[in-house]
């Protein structure tokens, strides 16, 4: 009869944990391919959260998103870091209707710290739409940036007055598809942190 080894069992769960892990982490952030250099170009993309490269002073990326529905309301965040923290860099995000129509932009300068665009809007057009995404540099080089894209049901009035600050009965704000991915990979951290106390404690035992 085979000999319950307890040296390489825990040794084999904590390499197993620890790549699961690993593939959370790199699920959770995708690689943003390079965008179009107008509407004609642009990208598609899904809702999720994207790292991208670096952009030349004035270059910006066109990418779409489709099949958003009556009632949803469409959020994109990016997130930008200046090429060089004295010159700094001014980064700009704009939302498009499927027209074309600028519907939302907003600009900030970065320098020593990355800086955070957020625009959103609440879909009350077609059953379903097409939305476009400029995201780039207004002046400078951009060394990355990243962009985090959500769909979910747009907030009703009485909601947002019951969600008001000072108003009683607040409501719990829902947490994003994006955040859900980084709990779920501080939970996988956790536990390959007690498997790896609790396989080091057996291994001292034993010894």
């Amino acid at each position: 009869m085979a000999r319950f080894n307890i040296k390489k069992l825990a040794i084999v769960g904590i390499l197993g944990l620890f790549l699961f892990g690993m593939v959370g982490i790199i699920n959770a952030q995708q690689v943003l391919p390079k965008g179009g250099d107008g509407f004609a170009t642009a990208v598609k993309l899904e809702p999720g959260s994207y790292q991208g490269g670096s952009i030349r002073s004035k270059e910006v990326e066109y990418f779409y998103v489709t099949g958003v529905k009556l009632g949803q309301e469409i959020s994109i965040k990016g997130t930008f870091t200046a090429a060089s923290t004295n010159a700094g860099a001014e980064a700009v995000l704009v939302l498009y209707d499927e027209d074309r129509t600028e519907l939302v932009e907003e600009v900030d300068v970065t320098y020593e710290k990355p800086v955070s665009l957020t625009i959103s809007l609440s879909h009350r057009g077609k059953e379903s739409d097409k939305y476009y995404i400029k995201a780039g540099s207004g002046l400078f080089d951009i060394a990355s940036y990243s962009l985090e894209i959500s769909l979910k049901a747009a907030p009703t009035k009485r909601a947002e007055k019951a969600a008001a600050p000072g108003v009683e009965g607040e409501l719990p704000k829902a947490v994003p598809a994006e955040g859900l991915s980084w709990v779920l990979i501080l939970g996988v951290a956790v536990v390959i942190v007690i498997i790896g106390t609790v396989a080091y404690s057996l291994l001292k035992r034993k010894k």
